[in-house]
């Protein structure tokens, strides 16, 4: 049992020995950046044109749940099920940097033209608030009303129902990534 502790003084006095050693033969070196050169494992290629855009929406379905979040009829809040969403597509709107928004507030059917206006607005930005809390840049949304403009539809076995009071998020465009930085 003694001869334990004695082996393992011995082997710290080699490690230290060791690293002494290899400090000396080996100085450390200056990190050098190129210039002028992106590697491009740093960032990934962003898809382009409406095929690209057209993908980027169906991602955006499938990872966060929908695209969509449904308010009451004259209401502006959001609910549980609307912030699960919206929780959702903030992580892939944060996954994907280089994506833009656009999110398109409805009223419901039976406002008046000015009102739905007013509230697919309001709606819009309550959405564009609660995205940008979750970190996302105010910078990536743009927000747009359509009122009652463009009633949407759902089709729920053979019936088709209309749908009103909601915001729907679209992916607009790709943000092409900035130059490398030069120093």
């Amino acid at each position: 049992m003694k001869l334990v502790p004695a082996a393992i003084a011995a082997l710290a006095g080699l490690s230290t020995a060791a690293t002494a050693t290899a400090q000396i033969a080996f100085p450390r070196l200056p990190v050098i950046f190129p210039l002028g050169r992106r590697d491009s494992a740093q960032q990934p290629p962003a898809p382009q044109g409406p095929v690209g855009l057209a993908a980027l929406q169906a991602d955006l379905v499938a990872k966060s749940g929908s695209d969509t979040v449904y308010f009451p009829p004259l209401g502006y809040r959001l609910d549980a099920n609307g912030m699960a969403t919206l929780t959702g597509q903030a992580r892939w709107l944060l996954a994907n940097p280089f994506v833009r928004i656009r999110l398109e507030g409805h009223g419901g059917p039976n406002d008046s033209r000015d009102y739905a206006l007013a509230l697919g607005d309001r709606r819009a930005n309550e959405v564009r608030d609660y995205l940008v809390l979750q970190g996302i840049a105010p910078q990536r949304i743009d927000v747009i009303s359509w009122g009652k403009e463009r009633p949407g539809t759902i089709r729920l076995g053979a019936s088709v129902v209309a749908v009103g009071p909601r915001v729907r998020t679209v992916v607009e465009r790709v943000i092409p990534p900035p130059p490398p930085a030069v120093q």
